[in-house]
């Protein structure tokens, strides 16, 4: 019995030198890293090289992403047609194209709603140019003049618009219209006849632009709009407001005869 002592012994000694595992620590997995979203549709430095202001409707930028991404989607099919450039006005004209089905050519709709020139301007490239219109209705400027920029630096912003079209076609036809009446501040009808009087002067140097007069025929004599043409804030065209803008604008783009072209 005694020679087991030291066989013992030896085995309490090396029971005693294991060491106890150890649980391994549970290390948390890495959050994922924050998604960025970026807007595309809109400068890096939020900076657009214009005179004025992008619209201060905090709803803007929203609807800029949503119909530029819509128009982006629409971009193979849209190309070779009459071009429609705006802002709400003509983003909410939604029966344009039966409107102008006599016409044997497709009609395009690149309105977005509360756009002013800066943000056109931006766009025209990708949302405009690149769709190889025929002819083009352009629509822009009384969101500017609600952000106060001035007629003369809307007029300019839109001489570099033209600049731009021409660039790329010299003698696509453009319909140009004039701003619409509304009613708001009394500061109103001055700045749009001061604004229509200087799209007046960029048409009279182009011989392939008409201008259409979409002021006088829906004014009242003070210059703000007439009320049975308008919903009720009289900015926004109501059914026969839309009626009396094809009706100055149909003779106009008809006599292009775009649809044997």
């Amino acid at each position: 019995m005694k020679k087991l002592i030291p066989f013992v012994s030896l085995c309490l000694l090396l029971a005693a030198c294991q060491t106890a595992p150890t649980s391994t620590p549970q290390i948390a997995p890495p959050s994922p890293a924050p998604v960025i979203t970026v807007d595309r549709f809109w400068p890096a430095d939020g900076i657009f090289a214009a005179k004025g202001r992008t619209s201060s409707w905090t709803g803007f930028r929203a609807k800029n992403v949503e119909r530029r991404t819509l128009f982006a989607q629409q971009k193979a099919q849209d190309q070779d047609g009459i071009v429609f450039v705006g802002d709400s006005i003509t983003e909410g004209w939604h029966t344009l194209a039966q409107d102008f089905a006599g016409l044997g050519v497709k009609v395009v709709n690149r309105g977005i709603g509360g756009d002013t020139t800066p943000n056109l301007l931006y766009r025209l490239e990708d949302d405009v140019l690149s769709l190889h219109p025929r002819a083009l209705v352009v629509m822009i400027g009384t969101n500017d003049l609600g952000e106060h920029t001035t007629p003369a630096d809307i007029a300019a912003n839109l001489g570099v618009m033209l600049d731009r079209i021409r660039a790329l076609y010299p003698r696509i036809p453009i319909a140009w219209c004039l701003v619409m009446p509304r009613k708001g501040d009394d500061t109103y009808p001055d700045r749009i006849r001061e604004l229509n009087a200087r799209i007046f002067a960029i048409a009279a140097g182009d011989h392939h632009v008409v201008v259409c007069d979409t002021f006088s025929a829906l004014a009242l004599p003070d210059g703000t709009s007439k009320p049975e043409d308008f919903v009720p804030d009289r900015l926004h065209l109501n059914p026969a407001g839309y009626a009396v803008w094809r009706s100055v604008l149909l003779p106009i783009v008809s006599d292009w005869d775009l649809g044997s072209k």
